[in-house]
């Protein structure tokens, strides 16, 4: 007997309008360095690139896991806004399988 279980999921439009959150909040803060900004550049463009086709996943899955986990450790505490939104980010995308 086969059971199918439905996983909840964050709905692709709630992981969009926490990129946009996120490049709002980037763009009104100053004190981010800029090798960290272009690890956050390069992390949204892999989880637009995601949403976009899915199958792209299998391409960046683990990088970009690890990828958003070192960026929320470095603004859990002088950032802690851009930090939730990662913690957001990448509860979504692990939600989907990534």
């Amino acid at each position: 007997m086969n059971v199918i279980v439905e996983v909840s999921t964050m709905p692709r439009e709630e992981l969009r309008n926490t990129l946009a959150s996120l490049h709002e909040t980037l763009s009104g803060t100053d004190d981010v360095d800029p090798e960290t900004r272009e690890l956050l550049k390069s992390v949204t463009s892999d989880i637009e690139r995601i949403l976009a086709d899915e199958e792209s996943a299998t391409e960046v899955g683990d990088s970009l896991t690890e990828r958003i986990e070192d960026s929320m450790r470095a603004f859990k505490v002088s950032h802690p806004i851009i930090g939730g939104l990662l913690q957001r980010l990448s509860d979504g995308l692990a939600n989907m399988g990534i």
